[in-house]
């Protein structure tokens, strides 16, 4: 046992620590996960407190307070947000995003759940984690919640020309902007009425991020009281994890912030059981209709919800409630899953509706399961279809071998290492915690399924009986049906521009002048200078090491004379095996269906399996099978990038025989042709995804599009996940059996041509050292079983080899209109392989740019929820983007204006590049789980020595070197500018000369 865990261990119930101040109620070893956990209160005030001593040393601290909103202005979002802003001790403008760059925090966050907010942080330096913990209760406890910051981060009024009161009135805030952004999807605004419907009578009835339209109405009286009644130890639940001392972290969290308060009645926070309906109930909401879908007339959401176990009355349900978790698995996940037969094979919509599946993370948790991409009038069909499932499972029950599966995938997850373990305790401990529950849910998962083994073979209608009784029987029921409107984000804009219209007519020349008056105090205040010197700090001297960690790779060769990567590591009774086939050479024409190849190889059955019979294997055998395209690019840019096709695996160690015999099946026998309706399925529901997928992943799209224009690789990547990908995906599932027989041949065409012995690259096995002769063994039969060739190209046929080299680069002016309220900006720049000089001074110049220049100017300035600057050293580009941000061309010129200020002298110092080494060593030095340590040498071939000298280039680089980087990449160079965003800007865009195109990459016709 590791001394952290045996210390924690060694307490008992009772005991006093931190010179008397907290008392351990509990003490509960888990052997499973190698951790030992103690519960503790604090006496003065009755705040709860569990530590999970563990031998790991990603130390983690989380504080909650329950949150409870009666209505939907955001105020406990707010305060989230504004709480960050500045406290007693620190009483500068945000020190959260200070200490962004003065720590080497694996993750710093702070976030609002539907009924408490937390702030969490994770870091393996110990001086780092008491800097942190300071900053983070004195934020918590004591914030200074000025009506400035309120303005800034919540709502407030401005004119467009801030200082002349007679230009335009315009809403503003960061967290309305976010909102806007969180709230501007379908599946956002469905699952949001959902959760309405399901509850409406308690907190969970409300949106705790705010809803756009209620937030203006939200006052800074509010959100201070709000503070006072719910920020108070008394209501506080605190989690760490790790292998520091707990008794220092419980006494500085005493002399800093729990000593100072004294215990008050927090009765009043809890929360409500909701009140349970007696009969079901169905409601009829509008939601913004996709982007893109195939199928105009089936656009509708249906959904039915059930709610079920109240976590914290029904104490004997725990093990009903991990049950609920196993069979909601059994019914929604894979295609040998009920629902996904009766629901999603139908053909009545294209893919899952939004909400589906089972939620435990309230106090009461609930069920959904319905379609989207429905027509109205197959809408009562569909619940028709919900409840004979339900029925029928009611009669049968699950079988076993299926439920089996599913435990095997509960011990594979226990088995699995996690580099974010203490954090998934952290979030997953506290939605019963905060309500007085276990606060050790999250730890019981191998016990409760040992459990539920047990409670299945004492009762053969164990499912039978729960099935009835939390579904059938259950009268709280309702179904939602959401109908697509495509002048929802039209309609929203209009009604906001006409409540600022009438307040506008409504204000006082005083009241306007207050207006102004707050408008350039805050402006003011933003540009200020800020002493973040009050803040804690790491020296990189003292808290970067020069040397990089060595993972003792051994290269080798297989008997077949293939090159082998063996990384021995600590996996836990896991092993991980890669296979990389070089697809370089493959036919151009064949690119676009590369994505649905490497997603689609496990998903339509073997020759001696059907595709329900192989998803069934490949649960009860293996953590999962698979394959990817990735590209190899030369780290000098002295030879071509090598594309791949990547198969993989992993499976407990007593399973890998199974597991390469599986990989062999799909590589040698995979079915693409003869499953014409699985492969229409799959084609719809891509579609369906990728349709909805532009407005949700907005920011990846306008970098996608913006780096495509400039770079070959990412061109690649643009044709086969980007616009072009979606556009084909709507073609191939209008045209149905077309489409199916289009797709079906060239996959075919593509595995004849990658799946053969001559195209290996190289393989891998991570595994624990006992394991990875046995698991080599079984790679070299897996590769022995491929075709010895692959097929070839044809006569002088285009290869993607050739179409890679013919590149040119046309930097890209492109706005992407689709539904959405705010909009997401990149603009890219060509600069130099991994390997130049250049390329580590440029990483650095991208932390200092977003931490000295961007953040203040694109979101505390313009309202944007988030904006930065990075350099990607690999693919040799450097790329400034933001996100939820309501301006377009103005933040274009922003990003102009980052690159004038970093090449400017004097403006970069020493104190900004400690801050970006900082920044940039936490992604570097980022905890890697076993499994991957060694894998960027497998994929990308980046030796130690690469590797080292990078390190000891952004080590040895000057604030001078950062400057010389901008103006010679950035200042004056020609960027690639592409905008996702609200079609209400096209008219102003277009003036811009931008060119305007749909979610399809289809130009926009003139109106």
């Amino acid at each position: 046992m590791a001394p952290a865990v045996a210390a924690i261990a060694a307490l008992k119930p009772g005991a006093k620590l931190a010179d008397g101040a907290f008392e351990v109620l509990a003490v509960n070893e888990v052997p499973e996960y190698n951790v030992a956990c103690v519960e503790l209160v604090h006496l003065k005030t009755g705040a709860r407190w569990m530590h999970c001593g563990a031998d790991d040393p990603n130390n983690v601290f989380n504080v909650a307070f329950r949150t409870t909103p009666t209505d939907d202005t955001g105020v406990a979002h707010i305060l989230e947000h504004t709480a960050l802003c500045g406290s007693d001790r620190y009483p500068i403008r945000d020190p959260f995003f200070n200490m962004l760059r003065r720590s080497l925090s694996t993750f710093m966050n702070a976030m609002t759940a539907a009924d408490f907010t937390c702030y969490p942080f994770s870091t393996m330096n110990e001086t780092d984690y008491y800097n942190l913990l300071g900053v983070y209760l004195d934020a918590a406890f004591f914030p200074k919640l000025s009506r400035e910051d309120f303005l800034q981060e919540g709502h407030r009024l401005e004119f467009k020309d801030m200082e002349d009161k007679n230009s335009q009135l315009e809403l503003k805030g960061v967290v309305f902007n976010e909102m806007k952004g969180a709230m501007g999807s379908q599946a956002a605004r469905f699952n949001r009425a959902l959760g309405a419907t399901l509850f409406p009578t308690s907190t969970y009835h409300h949106n705790s991020g705010g809803d756009p339209v209620s937030i203006p109405t939200l006052t800074h009286e509010d959100l201070t009281r709000f503070h006072a009644t719910h920020y108070h130890p008394s209501n506080a639940r605190v989690f760490t994890y790790g292998d520091l001392p707990l008794e220092r972290t419980l006494a500085k969290s005493q002399e800093l912030a729990l000593g100072k308060f004294d215990r008050i009645d927090v009765s009043a926070l809890d929360v409500a059981d909701e009140r349970r309906l007696t009969a079901p109930v169905k409601v009829e909401v509008p939601v913004p209709a996709d982007p893109v879908v195939p199928d105009p007339n089936k656009q509708s959401v249906v959904s039915v919800a059930y709610l079920m176990v109240n976590q914290i009355k029904e104490k004997e349900a725990e093990l009903e409630n991990f049950a609920l978790t196993v069979a909601s698995d059994l019914l929604l996940n894979g295609p040998q899953a009920y629902f996904h037969e009766t629901l999603l094979e139908s053909g009545l919509g294209s893919g899952f509706a939004p909400g589906t599946g089972y939620s435990s993370s309230r106090r009461e948790t609930s069920f959904a399961v319905g379609l989207k991409g429905v027509a109205e009038a197959d809408v009562t069909e569909v619940e028709a279809k919900i409840q004979g499932t339900l029925e029928r499972i009611a009669k049968e029950g699950f079988p076993k071998e299926r439920v089996d599966a599913v435990m095997h995938q509960v011990e594979l997850g226990a088995a699995k290492v996690s580099t974010n373990f203490g954090l998934g305790v952290a979030f997953g401990a506290m939605g019963t915690w905060v309500h007085g529950g276990d606060g050790m849910k999250p730890l019981k998962i191998p016990v409760l399924a040992a459990k539920l083994q047990a409670a299945i073979d004492a009762d053969s209608k164990y499912w039978q009986k729960l099935i009835q009784r939390r579904f059938l029987d259950n009268s709280h029921r309702v179904t939602v049906v959401g109908v697509a409107d495509k002048d929802y984000d039209a309609k929203l804009e209009e009604a906001e521009k006409k409540k600022v219209a009438e307040i506008e007519k409504s204000l006082t020349e005083e009241q306007k002048d207050t207006i102004v008056k707050e408008a350039v105090a805050l402006r003011a205040s933003q540009d200020g200078d800020q002493n973040a010197d009050i803040l804690p700090t790491l020296k990189v001297s003292e808290a970067v090491p020069r040397e990089i960690k060595h993972w003792n790779s051994l290269i080798t060769k297989t008997s077949g004379g293939f090159d082998l990567q063996i990384d021995a590591q600590p996996t836990n009774g896991i092993t991980f095996a890669n296979l990389l086939l070089d697809v370089s050479d493959l036919p151009d024409r064949l690119v676009p269906y590369l994505d649905l190849f490497a997603d689609f190889i496990t998903e339509l059955g073997t020759k001696t399996m059907d595709y329900k019979a192989l998803a069934q294997e490949e649960k009860l055998k293996t953590g999962g099978i698979g394959a990817g395209v990735n590209v190899q690019q030369s780290l000098d840019a002295s030879a071509p990038p090598r594309v791949y096709v990547s198969l993989s695996g992993s499976a407990l160690d007593r399973n890998v025989p199974a597991m390469f015999q599986l990989m062999a099946d799909v590589a040698t026998g995979a079915k693409w042709a003869g499953e014409d309706a699985r492969l229409g399925l799959l084609l719809s529901r891509r579609a369906a995804s990728a349709g909805a997928g532009v407005s949700q992943n907005g920011l990846s799209y306008a970098k996608g599009l913006a780096n495509a224009s400039i770079d070959p690789v990412a061109a690649l990547d643009y044709r086969t996940a980007g616009l072009p990908h979606v556009a084909l995906l709507q073609r191939l599932a209008r045209e149905k059996e077309a489409g199916v027989e289009e797709v079906s041949a060239a996959l075919a065409e593509i595995a004849a041509f990658a799946l053969a012995r001559n195209r290996v690259m190289r393989c891998r096995i991570s595994a624990k050292p006992e394991a990875c002769d046995p698991a080599v063994k079984q790679m070299e039969a897996f590769i022995d079983a491929l075709p010895l060739r692959g097929a070839d190209a044809v006569g002088d046929e285009l290869t993607l080899a050739q179409s890679l080299a013919s590149f040119a680069v046309a930097p890209s002016k492109t706005f992407v209109a689709t539904p959405t309220q705010t909009n997401y900006c990149a603009a890219s720049y060509l600069t130099v392989p991994y390997s130049h000089p250049d390329s580590a001074p440029l990483f650095l110049l991208g932390q200092a740019m977003s931490t000295s220049f961007l953040h203040r100017e694109i979101r505390e300035k313009g309202g944007a929820y988030g904006g930065g600057a990075s350099a990607a050293p690999v693919e040799g580009v450097f790329v400034l983007s933001s996100y939820r941000d309501p301006n377009t061309t103005a933040t274009v010129e922003t990003f102009e204006k980052a690159a004038t200020w970093a090449a400017k002298e004097g403006n970069l110092t020493q104190e900004i590049l400690e801050e970006a080494w900082l920044k940039a060593f936490k992604a570097i030095d980022a905890p890697l789980a076993p499994q991957s340590r060694g894998a960027s040498l497998f994929t990308n071939l980046m030796d130690d020595e690469s590797r080292q000298l990078f390190r000891d280039r952004l080590l040895d680089c000057t604030p001078g070197r950062m400057r010389e980087c901008a103006e010679k990449y950035l200042v004056g160079k020609t960027p690639a500018l592409a905008i996702v965003g609200n079609p209400a800007s096209v008219p102003d865009v277009k003036k811009a000369g931008w060119t305007c195109v749909d979610a399809e990459g289809n130009p926009l016709k003139e109106e």
